[in-house]
């Protein structure tokens, strides 16, 4: 059951992160065309912090 959970957790992380990352692509083309609101500003930013933070992790990971 243990196994089972973990690979869901996996199975929803990286859903997370194509899905963060095609909502990314889409904000930067917005940002070509136009100036973001407020909301996909801050958004922008936050998915770009998070896959810092995530690659600084899954780096640790690897090497520890």
């Amino acid at each position: 059951m243990i196994i089972f959970v973990e690979i869901l957790r996996a199975i929803a992380s990286v859903l997370l992160i194509i899905s963060a990352g095609f909502y990314l692509r889409h904000l930067e083309k917005s940002k070509r065309q136009r100036k973001l609101v407020s909301l996909e500003l801050i958004m922008y930013f936050t998915i770009q912090f998070a896959f810092i933070l995530f690659a600084i992790s899954f780096i640790i990971a690897v090497f520890s």
